[in-house]
């Protein structure tokens, strides 16, 4: 029965330790002000939403003037032109692209909804109205049956745990109903004089990114679950790395004429396993709950190796810390006042507004990318969510490993100075 002995000690110090304990108490403030930061202006400001726009209507002829008309184009301006009520602030900021890279925009966030407006838009909906103005005039039956299953649809998808789709699907189908009656009135005043029964042409219909239809928002959630959970080594490591230091373990080892590069990168190691059996574990515990994937065992392979990546990073975070606490608990304490905040930034729970201070390679680069765990998490979903191979998160991986090493080095020459050194 020692655990019970340990569990009284352990509680007798948390006694003790009353910094540490005032800083545990505070510890749940950083949830109030993050989530008052990031929800607090809702509904009060008003933000422009990217939307992706594949236009592939190829435009008709109107029955009676002849007309050359494109209701995708018309609509599409729309889109672009739509602003807040009372303000001169655009609701969308459009883009017009393919759907393949529409598809790339939702996955890198760099869009919140696209929307997939087919190629016979135009002609579908002057045949539909030609075709109710002639059965409404002659008193027959339209040969259109007026039915869910003959409504044109325009696709409306996006990631499903992103606000800004949330938001955005919503205008969108309200946006494309109020113009779906104003064209059924035009029209019909153009063609028969005066108006006739409203007549269903076309709707939006949201759906999820391909491969992603079944997916549940405990999907979408998972791979910023395991983010977090390897964050969290930072406390662990930088725990473990004061108390070495208490012990005079380090110190010896020092004595030895032992390199601080040598030690440092020694626990590396030990640590990245730990990292890559974190993330199976996780993995492991979200199939039994019913986690969804695309990409089969190589995804799950992959994002081992990414956690792999992720985890260095949180060692070296994990030095950065220990560098500055006085002892084990104070390293526990701090480290988890630095990693939350940091899970939040990097987008873990849910994505932030964007900040875009650039473009490299073709990508926005957004303050959050100078912390290597947002590519990591980029990494994550692009892997399990989307099911992409290891060319698509190239890119990540590359920033993660850059960042992670310049971290390290930070992490080891601060470690070396303020804990390392003869008068320490």
């Amino acid at each position: 029965m020692k655990f019970i002995s340990v569990a009284i000690k352990d509680f007798k110090e948390l006694i003790r330790d009353r910094r540490g304990l005032f800083m545990i108490l505070l510890f749940p403030m950083f949830f109030m002000i993050i989530f008052g930061i990031v929800y607090g202006n809702m509904g009060q400001t008003n933000e422009t939403y990217n939307l992706a726009v594949v236009n592939l209507d190829e435009g008709a002829k109107m029955p009676l003037t002849n007309e050359k008309v494109n209701f995708g184009d018309n609509l599409t301006e729309i889109f672009r032109d739509v602003e807040y009520e009372d303000s001169d602030v655009k609701l969308f900021n459009v883009i017009d692209t393919s759907e393949s890279s529409a598809n790339k925009l939702i996955q890198l966030k760099e869009a919140d909804v696209m929307i997939v407006i087919p190629k016979n838009f135009s002609q579908t909906t002057v045949d539909k109205m030609e075709d109710s103005i002639t059965a409404q005039t002659t008193g027959t039956t339209s040969s259109y049956n007026n039915s869910n299953n003959d409504t044109l649809k325009l696709i409306i998808s996006g990631d499903s745990s992103s606000m800004g789709f949330g938001v955005s699907q919503v205008v969108l189908i309200k946006i494309i109903d109020e113009y779906q009656d104003n064209l059924v009135v035009n029209i019909q005043s153009q063609a028969s004089g005066s108006s006739v029964e409203p007549l269903k042409l076309f709707e939006g219909d949201v759906e999820s990114v391909s491969g992603t239809e079944s997916f549940s928002q405990f999907d979408f959630l998972a791979p910023g679950m395991m983010l977090f959970a390897i964050l969290l080594l930072a406390t662990t490591v930088a725990a473990s790395l004061t108390k070495e230091v208490e012990k005079g373990t380090l110190a010896r080892l020092r004595i030895s004429k032992m390199r601080s590069f040598d030690m440092l990168f020694g626990a590396l190691i030990p640590w990245s396993v730990v990292a890559a059996i974190q993330v199976l574990i996780l993995l492991t515990v979200s199939l039994i709950m019913g986690f969804n994937w695309q990409g089969g065992l190589n995804s799950i392979l992959l994002a081992m190796f990414i956690g792999v990546i992720g985890g260095v990073g949180s060692i070296a975070l994990g030095m950065i810390i220990a560098s500055f606490a006085k002892n084990d608990t104070q390293a526990f304490n701090l480290g988890i006042m630095v990693v939350v905040p940091t899970s939040f930034v990097v987008g873990a729970f849910f994505q932030l507004p964007l900040v875009v201070i650039g473009e490299i390679m073709g990508r926005s680069f957004q303050i959050y990318d100078v912390l290597p765990w947002t590519h990591i998490l980029n990494a994550l979903k692009s892997v399990l969510i989307y099911g992409n191979g290891l060319s698509a998160i190239t890119y990540d991986l590359a920033w993660s490993a850059v960042l992670t090493t310049i971290i390290f080095i930070v992490g080891m020459v601060l470690f070396s100075r303020f804990r390392l050194s003869a008068e320490n």
